[in-house]
C-alpha cells in the first residue's frame, strides 16, 4: 500500500460543513456515501449545486426548462436520502459555467453565510480519467470557484466590501475535501452507508434512465477502498487549513492534526 493513502479516522464530526457542486447529482455520484456518514455523526451537511443541470437529457421531448425543474425536485430528494436538509441552487446555465469573478462573489457570499468548517466541491485538477472518461467543464470550474471563494474571496475582508454591507463577515474554511473520479490519498471507510449513497443515487432518474447504478458504485468503492484495507470507500485529496480542536471550529495552532491516521 502506497505510505501516503490514508484511512478517515476522525477524532470528532464536523460542525458544518458545506458541498458546492457544478450539477444536481454530483455530490451523490462523488461523496454521497462521506455525506451520509457525516450526517450521522452529527454534521450539518448543506448543499449549493452551481447549475440548473438543463443540459443533461437526449429526450427530443424535453425542454430545458422542464428539465431544471425536474431535476430540482431530484436534488431535493436525494439530499433527503442522505440526511441534508438545506439545498441552494444558483441556476447557472449547464454546460456554462466559468469562474467569473461573479460567481466567485456568489460561491464566496455561501461559504460566509453557512460558515462551514468543511467545504466539499470538485477537483479543478482532473480533466479526464485513465478509463476513458473526459470530465464535464462545469466540473472543473466548480472547483476553480471554490478554491477562488476559499482564498481570498470567502476569506479576505476587503475583497469585495459589499459582501460585508450584506452582513458577510469573512470566514477561514479550515479543511477542503476535493472528490476526483476515485482519485485521492484520503480513503473514507463508507461500507456501512453505501445502501444510502444507492438509494440517493438512483433519486436521480432523469440521468440513469433505467441504468441501475449499484452494481458498478460497488466495483469502484471495492477498487479504491483495497488501497487501504476498506470494504468500500470513497477517496478524496484534503486540504487541511487549520487543526480543529475538540470543542469547535477555532484554531489549534500547537496541536498536531488528530483526524488522520495512516491506515494499516
Amino acid at each position: 500500500m502506497d505510505a501516503e493513502e490514508t484511512a478517515w479516522a476522525p477524532s470528532r464530526a464536523f460542525s458544518r460543513a458545506l458541498v458546492v457542486v457544478a450539477h444536481p447529482d454530483d455530490a451523490e455520484f462523488g461523496a454521497g456515501a462521506t455525506i451520509a456518514r457525516w450526517v450521522d455523526m452529527g454534521t450539518d451537511v448543506r448543499y449549493v449545486v452551481l447549475t440548473d443541470g438543463a443540459s443533461g437529457s437526449a429526450d427530443p421531448a424535453m425542454t430545458r426548462e422542464r428539465l431544471a425543474v425536474v431535476r430540482q425536485g431530484e436534488q431535493r430528494a436525494a439530499c433527503r436520502r442522505l440526511g441534508v436538509d438545506d439545498v441552494a441552487f444558483l441556476g447557472y446555465p449547464d454546460g456554462y459555467l466559468e469562474p467569473s469573478l461573479e460567481a466567485r462573489r456568489k460561491v464566496a457570499a455561501e461559504i460566509r453565510r453557512h460558515r462551514p468548517e468543511a467545504v466539499l466541491a470538485p477537483d479543478p485538477t482532473v480533466r479526464w480519467t485513465t478509463w476513458g472518461f473526459v470530465n464535464h467543464p462545469d466540473h472543473r470550474a466548480a472547483g476553480d470557484l471554490v478554491l477562488h471563494a476559499i482564498n481570498p474571496a470567502a476569506s479576505t475582508r476587503l475583497w469585495d466590501p459589499s459582501l460585508l454591507d450584506d452582513g458577510l463577515e469573512p470566514w477561514d474554511v479550515a479543511e477542503l475535501w476535493l472528490m476526483g473520479f476515485g482519485q485521492g490519498t484520503t480513503r473514507v471507510d463508507v461500507a456501512h452507508v453505501f445502501d444510502r449513497k444507492l438509494a440517493a443515487l438512483r433519486c436521480h432518474a432523469s440521468q440513469l434512465s433505467g441504468w441501475d447504478p449499484g452494481p458498478r458504485m460497488r466495483e469502484v468503492a471495492a477498487e479504491i477502498g483495497a488501497a487501504a484495507g476498506l470494504a468500500l470507500a470513497e477517496a478524496f485529496t484534503v486540504l487541511r487549513f487549520r487543526v480543529l480542536d475538540e470543542q469547535g471550529s477555532e484554531p489549534a495552532w500547537d496541536k498536531p492534526p488528530t483526524n488522520v491516521r495512516p491506515a494499516r
